[in-house]
């Protein structure tokens, strides 16, 4: 498993909420963009030492994002069902930050490279399209001198 770092980890998230992530590439979501392929599941360990990222909030998982291609929305039951011993937990740095526990990796064994394959497919099948298009930041409203 990538998670090697505990540091910042907080509660499990409620499996009532429904948690957001960015398509941070564009293969995040078929070319037809009617549903969501494994990779937006998938991680290295190099890159995600701590979890999968997602938020509360559309507007949150796009917040630290130049570019975005969508964002795709998943329940946290849906996760937690998987029988896979993943864990939705919270961020204690950045309030509307999660992280996805215990997904394997994509860069380690090829035993951990199939089983990441097999639970990113089956979160996919799980996640819906919240946006199929690039959404564009929110901008403060500008203030009259």
């Amino acid at each position: 498993m990538c998670d090697e770092e505990a540091n910042g980890i907080g509660d499990i998230v409620p499996d009532d909420r429904v948690i957001y992530r960015a398509c941070s590439r564009s293969n995040f979501l078929t070319s037809a963009k009617d549903a969501v392929r494994e990779i937006a599941f998938q991680k290295d360990g190099r890159n995600h030492k701590d979890g999968l990222s997602l938020a509360l909030s559309p507007a949150e998982s796009i917040r630290y994002l130049e570019k975005n291609h969508g964002i795709i929305r998943i329940s946290v039951g849906e996760i937690h069902q998987l029988g896979r011993g993943l864990e939705v937990r919270y961020d204690t740095a950045t309030p509307l930050h999660v992280l996805i526990r215990n997904l394997p990796c994509m860069d380690r064994t090829s035993g951990e490279k199939e089983l990441a394959i097999a639970v990113s497919a089956e979160l996919a099948m799980k996640a819906q399209i919240e946006s199929a298009s690039s959404v564009p930041k929110s901008t403060p409203p500008a203030v009259d001198p």
